[in-house]
């Protein structure tokens, strides 16, 4: 042990000054080391709550998801919107909700894409929706408007309380998510955290070489 110490402290002092040296070394190594540019990105995401108008691709977040999904019916159903399908994601929160979630490097520019997607798909079901709204506000018209026999009469009532009621219940898809953007950093190791980095890394390289000729010893024992 007496051995071991006095080995131990007669390196230290022969190899002090050059691994105090080495330590100072990589750590002005590390601060001068090139980090690298800091890769930040965004995501802006929505959510819209699906249309109520029977149609069986539209109304139902499955069939839509999995139809945006593929770039051919995604092109079929919004044909001017120009997104990087890559950087897109869809997804069903439940039967009748569709999430959107676009990442891109800049903060506007995935504001403005998701935008004009969202837009552009309120506006698609904005047009299916009316034209079953057409359907049975003309159906219901021209019910009101030709007279039935007698015996009939009960029956176009009835039908066209069905009809009005499934009127009531007719609705188009809305934005239920406000688009909003959220910033995740690729954080940096700063010049200060390297250089600490590269001190400690020389401490702990020179510890072992102070101790080595120990190891040494043990081995030939």
């Amino acid at each position: 042990m007496k051995f071991g110490l006095s080995l131990i402290t007669a390196r230290l002092k022969r190899y002090i000054l050059p691994l105090l040296i080495f330590s100072i070394l990589l750590g002005a190594i590390g601060w001068f080391a090139p980090a690298g540019k800091e890769n930040t990105t965004v995501k802006a995401e929505a959510t819209i709550l699906l249309g109520n108008y029977e149609n069986e691709y539209l109304n139902n977040s499955e069939v839509i998801t999995s139809l945006l999904r593929n770039e051919t019916t995604f092109r079929e159903y919004l044909p001017d919107v120009e997104i990087e399908k890559e950087k897109l994601l869809i997804s069903t929160d439940t039967p009748k909700k569709i999430s959107f979630v676009l990442t891109e490097s800049n903060e506007q520019q995935a504001l403005d894409s998701l935008s004009e997607l969202v837009t552009a798909f309120l506006e698609m079901d904005q047009h299916y929706y009316q034209e079953k709204e057409a359907v049975i506000s003309e159906s219901i018209n021209q019910l009101q408007a030709n007279p039935v026999p007698e015996e009939l009469v009960v029956d176009q009532q009835r039908f066209l309380y069905e009809l009005k009621t499934k009127q009531l219940t007719l609705q188009p898809a809305m934005l239920v998510k406000d688009i909003m953007a959220i910033k995740a950093d690729d954080r940096v190791v700063s010049q200060q955290d390297r250089a600490l980095l590269g001190v400690m890394i020389g401490i702990m390289l020179s510890c072992l070489w102070i101790i080595y000729p120990l190891f040494i010893k043990s081995e030939t024992d």
